[in-house]
């Protein structure tokens, strides 16, 4: 049994905010990137939607506008090299780490809602 979801725009939210895409109640991950099989609380299925490569790919899209000028930025800043360019790698990955589970429950929700209209 599924329940509607009323929209793309909300069931890439509700992913984003990492909770099911149908309902909006449950965790949609039970470890950091492994999604759940089946909702608990609407019974969605999830085991047959594979994300594969677009949430990396919207992850780097989504941050490059942000962090090509900001590496830029540090780079011709005059700081030392030795301090300025660890920290701008740990900001790097750490956007990253933060970003991408989100772009997996958008990718995740657009993908089980294009699946019921399929």
């Amino acid at each position: 049994m599924r329940t509607e979801t009323s929209s793309l725009l909300t069931a890439a939210w509700r992913g984003f905010r990492l909770t099911c895409p149908s309902c909006g109640q449950a965790r949609l991950f039970r470890a950091y990137l492994k999604p759940i099989d089946v909702c608990p609380n609407c019974t969605a299925d999830y085991s047959g939607i594979r994300a594969d490569d677009g949430p990396a790919w919207l992850t780097v899209l989504s941050l490059g506008p942000f962090l090509v000028p900001l590496a830029f930025l540090i780079a011709v800043s005059g700081w030392p090299a030795l301090i300025t360019y660890p920290a701008l790698a740990g900001m790097i990955i750490g956007a990253v780490l933060l970003l991408l589970p989100r772009m997996k429950g958008v990718v995740i929700g657009a993908l089980f809602v294009s699946r019921g209209k399929a």
